[in-house]
């Protein structure tokens, strides 16, 4: 088995033995009520199983109990969970890739032995371990090395393509303390690295410091993946979310050094929950996803998409009766997988559909959509999938280590997020340190400064040196409407691909439209091409309704 990520004309590739692999995968949860055989039916080969090491809550805030049987709970290793979730796969789709997503998270037994690698501060009680402690990261390498040795000698170890590793709360590498993963380890460590860098030990340079040590735990655990499984097998996880979790106490602000790691072949993060995920507006990435793959790494998006079937696993819970969690209308489900679906296939990137509790797609209509998304994705393996975008936006995550919880530019990101995905034209979206390599692509830039620094002043005095527009926005302008930045697009000769509020994506393959209103959308293509519609059925010059998703062929 050799797996591999690769960029291939411009768009990172998943292959498998040389071949290029439909990056279209199938996870649940709840492994007993997976439904593997309908996905298998409708063609589907790559699949992700969740394998626990300990019984603990995976989420902080909810409290929700273990989503499976956990591996080290006891004096001796379970390998019959593992076993048997994998045969569960396999046994559906004998032809199955198979890349476990393995919580590495220690038991209570260790938590409650070893008191001063826990952290001390936040809202987890009782308190759970710290980023920094490195007793805590050797004993979750230790484990994970005896996961990975197990598989490597089981039945099925030709199935696997990869690992993807998680840690901390809701497996994303978010602190169990809600406060930066902080602890007596964080503060030793921290004085230690102001003593070898001739740092002040500023607040912002502690919570910099946070995201580092998580990031240098990240690569540490993607280079043991890759001594410890061979370098034929794929390494990744959750982490960066610069968009999406502003505030400096994620530790998610240290992206740019997890992608200069080349050791991580692919990173991951849900779909963006903004809006509770109403439709008649763009459902982003939660990743500056172009960044990625300048960097040649693939991203995955979590689909963890809602239906009518969806339901709360544990209803008493208060958690859970959030409107994230609650069933959508069948109707709104269709336009949402849709959307969900155009987003990753013209971006260039992977996903899963995240089953949560199982069942969530069990009926004809939504497997009926599977399989169609399934036969493009294929089709696309063949065609080119490059970017058309004359629009780039830049985001400096140095930024957010200097704004506290209740600073206006945390919100920077978000709101223009919302503004831009309604522009009626693509674009892509960058850290900051990637800006020299891709700045002479771009007609236009949207610099997103939730604070000013070194860098985001650097990159706007470039772009006024060279004549390239430049739109810095930060707390003061991040109420900007989608009409003002198409006014900006205009200016600058970004090609408006619909001239009202809507959601576009566009490659040199494929369209994807989704409405904010009902009406003509009067869809503009430069140089003459044609549009046939492959998803929904209408012709691009009929009348739509709102909220209303149509995929096209461009020819």
């Amino acid at each position: 088995m050799k797996a591999e990520v690769r960029k291939i004309d411009g768009v990172v590739r998943l292959l498998v033995n040389g071949e290029i692999i439909p990056p279209d995968a199938y996870i649940t949860y709840f492994t007993r009520n997976a439904h593997y055989q309908d996905f298998a039916g409708a063609g589907y080969r790559l699949f992700s199983l969740p394998v626990f090491f300990s019984s603990k809550t995976l989420n902080e805030n909810s409290q929700a109990p273990c989503l499976g049987e956990a591996i080290f709970d006891g004096p001796e290793p379970r390998w019959e969970v593992l076993d048997a979730d994998f045969h569960k796969i396999i046994d559906a789709c004998p032809d199955a890739l198979i890349f476990p997503r393995i919580n590495v998270s220690l038991n209570e037994t260790w938590e409650l032995a070893n008191p001063d690698e826990l952290c001390d501060t936040g809202r987890s009680e009782p308190h759970r371990p710290c980023f920094s402690s490195d007793r805590w990261a050797q004993e979750c390498m230790r484990l994970y090395g005896l996961t990975i040795d197990h598989i490597a000698h089981s039945d099925y170890a030709g199935h696997v393509i990869g690992y993807q590793f998680a840690a901390g709360n809701t497996e994303e590498w978010f602190p169990h303390d809600f406060a930066g993963s902080v602890g007596k380890r964080s503060r030793e460590k921290f004085a230690e690295y102001c003593a070898e860098n001739g740092l002040e030990g500023t607040e912002a340079e502690y919570y910099g410091f946070l995201s580092r040590i998580v990031a240098d735990r990240i690569c540490a655990l993607a280079a043991f993946t890759k001594e410890r499984a061979g370098r034929n097998l794929l390494a990744g996880t959750f982490y960066g979310y610069t968009l999406e979790t502003p505030w400096r106490e994620s530790c998610h602000h240290a992206l740019g050094q997890v992608l200069d790691c080349p050791d991580i072949d692919f990173l991951c993060s849900p779909v963006s929950y903004g809006q509770d995920r109403t439709l008649g507006r763009d459902h982003g990435c939660m990743l500056p996803c172009d960044s990625l793959r300048e960097h040649g790494k693939l991203y995955f998006a979590e689909n963890d998409t809602r239906t009518h079937l969806t339901y709360p696993p544990f209803p008493e819970l208060p958690y859970f009766q959030n409107p994230v969690f609650q069933p959508r209308k069948f109707e709104d489900t269709v336009e949402m997988l849709r959307l969900h679906y155009a987003r990753a296939l013209i971006h260039g990137y992977a996903h899963w559909w995240f089953d949560m509790w199982g069942g969530w797609y069990d009926d004809p209509v939504y497997m009926g959509l599977m399989k169609d998304f399934l036969r493009i994705s294929r089709d696309a393996a063949g065609r080119s999938l490059r970017s058309v975008s004359e629009l780039a936006v830049f985001i400096d995550e140095a930024a957010f280590r200097y704004l506290p919880g209740q600073d206006t530019g945390i919100q920077v990101a978000y709101n223009v997020r919302e503004a831009l995905g309604r522009i009626g034209t693509p674009y892509e979206c960058f850290l900051a340190g990637d800006y020299e390599r891709v700045r002479d692509r771009f007609r236009a830039v949207v610099l997103l400064e939730p604070y000013r620094t070194p860098l985001s002043a650097a990159i706007a005095a470039d772009a006024k040196a060279r004549g390239t527009g430049c739109l810095t926005v930060g707390p003061d302008n991040c109420g900007i409407s989608p009409e003002e930045l198409r006014s900006f697009c205009r200016a600058c000769g970004v090609h408006l691909y619909s001239e009202k509020d809507a959601v576009v994506f566009v490659n040199e393959s494929y369209l994807f439209l989704h409405t904010c209103t009902a009406g003509t959308p009067g869809l503009k293509l430069p140089g003459g091409k044609k549009l046939i519609p492959l998803l929904g059925g209408e012709q691009a010059d009929a009348p739509l309704p709102e909220k209303h998703g149509v995929l096209f062929e461009i020819v």
